[in-house]
Formats: structure tokens, C-alpha cells, sequence
């Protein structure tokens, strides 16, 4: 298996160092930028990058205006990116990141096993998901219908899975009650379980919608 390719952008060539230092151990192929401009025209013109860390502060262009033209191309959209900054936890900034598209949120100075933990968990998901759509691109035996139903389905199972994340995460918290930063990032699992088990039964209920639409339409031309 190839090793994953990462983009390292930061304007500052000390902050690159230490990022290479922090993921070097581990089987990945870097890729250093040192400015937002560069970064976009390198993954525009090499799309085939597996993560980008993506510093906000650059002088030229910030790191949350490039992952919104990189999300804002069909070519790079795919691309999972993890913002870097030095703003505090609660600076707006994380909500503006995350809305133009970021997949995560790390603030500086950068823990490395947060960092490694964070890169390891973004991979392993992006990889499911290539590996999703290449089995849904491959089998022509699937139905829009069947595809339908199964999408409507899809709410029970996966927050079943999301409901024992979320109370793993809250025993996990009773062990870290002595521990600040421990506690702060069992809070944000738990957000984002929340998010996810949102976004699964909104997408479930417009399946079931439709479902029941094309039901009635497929009635209609029968009656007619």
C-alpha cells in the first residue's frame, strides 16, 4: 500500500520542521508549502493528496479562504483538511474554518500525540470512504430504490454505534475528572457525535421523504 501523502502549509519554515519531525516516524510521504497561494496551486494541479495541514495565519491567503476554494473544486473537495492555529479554542475563527469545510481544528503550540492521533483518525476515515464510494461506483446490480431504502434505514444502526461512543466518552470523562484538557476533549467527542447523529437521521428522514414520493408518483402513473 502506498503511504499516505500529507501537505504541510505553514509560512513559517520552523513550524514545517516540526511538523515533519512530529509525523516522520510514521509512514507518510510530506510535502512542505510555505504560503496559502502555493498550497492551492499545488493541490490544484496534483489532486491526489491523502490530508492537508493547513495553517490559518499566512500572510498571502489564510489557511480558511484556501479550504474554501479547495472545497469549492470539484477536483479537491474530496481532500480532508485539519486547520492549524494559534488562536485560543474559543476564537471564532474555529467556527468560520469549520464552516468553509475543515474536518478538524488544532491549536498551537501542537501537541504530537493529539497531532498523530488526529492525522491517523482522518486517514482511516478517508480511506473508508474511498473505499464506500469505489464499492458503490463498481456495483451496477444496485438500485436508486434500494440505495433509497437503505439510506432510510440508516439512522437506527449508526446511532446505535454513535450512542456507545458518546457513553464511552462520558465514563472516559469520569477517569479524567482531574484532568482540564482531558475533560475538554471528551466535551468535543461528544459534540461531534451530536453533530453526526444529527446530520445521519436529517439524511434518513429525506430518504424516507423520497421514498414515499416516488411511491405516490409510481401510484399515479399506475392509476393513470
Amino acid at each position: 500500500m502506498a503511504a499516505a501523502r500529507i501537505l504541510l502549509v505553514d509560512d513559517n519554515p520552523v513550524n514545517l520542521s516540526v511538523l515533519r519531525a512530529m509525523l516522520g516516524r510514521e509512514d507518510y510521504e510530506l510535502i512542505g508549502a510555505t504560503s496559502g497561494q502555493s498550497a492551492q496551486d499545488l493541490v490544484e494541479a496534483n489532486p491526489n493528496f491523502d490530508l492537508i495541514l493547513l495553517d490559518v495565519a499566512m500572510p498571502d491567503i489564510n489557511g480558511i479562504e484556501v479550504c474554501r476554494q479547495l472545497r469549492n473544486n470539484p477536483a479537491t473537495e474530496h481532500i480532508p483538511i485539519v486547520l492549524l492555529s494559534a488562536v485560543r479554542k474559543d476564537d471564532e475563527s474555529i467556527s468560520q474554518g469549520l464552516a468553509a469545510g475543515a474536518d478538524g481544528y488544532l491549536t498551537k503550540p501542537i501537541d504530537e500525540c493529539e497531532l498523530r492521533t488526529w492525522v491517523k483518525a482522518t486517514l482511516r476515515i478517508s480511506a473508508l470512504e474511498r473505499k464506500v464510494a469505489l464499492f458503490s461506483a463498481n456495483d451496477a446490480q444496485s438500485k436508486y430504490e434500494d440505495f433509497i431504502a437503505q439510506v432510510s434505514q440508516l439512522s437506527h444502526p449508526v446511532n446505535n454505534a454513535l450512542q456507545a461512543v458518546c457513553a464511552n466518552a462520558e465514563l472516559l470523562a469520569l477517569q479524567l475528572e482531574n484532568s482540564e484538557r482531558g475533560k475538554t476533549l471528551v466535551s468535543e467527542i461528544v459534540a461531534q457525535v451530536e453533530k453526526a447523529a444529527t446530520l445521519v437521521t436529517q439524511t434518513s428522514v429525506m430518504a424516507r421523504q423520497v421514498a414515499v414520493r416516488r411511491s405516490d408518483k409510481e401510484r399515479r402513473t399506475t392509476k393513470g
